[in-house]
């Protein structure tokens, strides 16, 4: 019994020691990418992939997964347009809120002004969050079929595009509230297809064949995802 408990220790410390060491090496290219990045070429290449994403997703899915270095700064563009269009979303939102308050007080200027900030805050930490949460459990569960960090965080990030479409679609809602019911209804659309995309995105990553261990391995992966997003709102961290 001990020496389970102690092997199980083991493998943890390995895990552990493994992510970061997967992570210190996804910054690295991460900035060499962008260090490298071609703005020309690389509008060109994004131009071609979403072509391609739209026509056949799970097709080009299984290509990030067989080569993903191929579309590494594919992956970085689509990350930044996300995280600039919830930064330009937040701002609008804080703005239309300030356009018909009337503060009865300083203090209570100050405190919806430092509640701002954090939101705006969280905002632009939201899909890292998200991409790293969801690559970080994915990468942990994985075994004899281990696949590195940065393919598993590419991958993800190509399974959220249909989110990335839909917060730049978002940004829409805030010319008329009639507008904003139709945007609603395709950002509830674009998070059921990005959530089909992740159960996809899994089932290559691992190259599993079995549908019951797959749809297991989804459930599972995204029970522990809810989870985690369910904890941070106690905390007032919405993602």
């Amino acid at each position: 019994m001990e020496e389970n408990n102690e092997s199980n220790q083991n493998n943890q410390n390995i895990n552990t020691e493994e992510l970061k060491n997967e992570v210190k090496d996804t910054v690295s290219e991460v900035k060499q990418a962008v260090k490298d990045t071609n703005l020309k070429n690389e509008a060109n290449a994004a131009k071609n992939f979403f072509s391609n994403f739209f026509k056949s997703p799970f097709t080009e899915m299984k290509k990030i997964v067989e080569s993903p270095k191929a579309f590494l700064k594919i992956a970085i563009i689509v990350f930044v347009v996300w995280v600039v269009a919830e930064l330009i979303g937040s701002i609008i939102s804080i703005a239309r809120t300030y356009s018909y308050s009337l503060y009865s007080s300083f203090a209570m200027y100050m405190k919806n002004s430092i509640r701002d900030l954090f939101s705006i805050f969280w905002a632009i930490l939201g899909p890292a969050i998200i991409v790293a949460l969801l690559s970080v459990i994915i990468y942990l569960f994985m075994k004899n079929k281990k696949k590195s960090y940065l393919t598993i965080m590419i991958t993800i990030i190509a399974a959220k595009i249909p989110v990335v479409l839909s917060s730049i679609v978002s940004l829409l809602s805030s010319i008329s509230t009639e507008i904003s019911k139709i945007t609603g209804s395709f950002s509830s659309i674009c998070s059921v297809v990005s959530t089909v995309l992740v159960y996809f995105a899994i089932k290559s990553l691992y190259e599993e064949d079995d549908d019951n261990k797959v749809a297991k391995t989804f459930l599972i992966t995204m029970s522990i995802y809810y989870g985690i997003l369910l904890i941070l709102k106690f905390f007032n961290i919405y993602v």
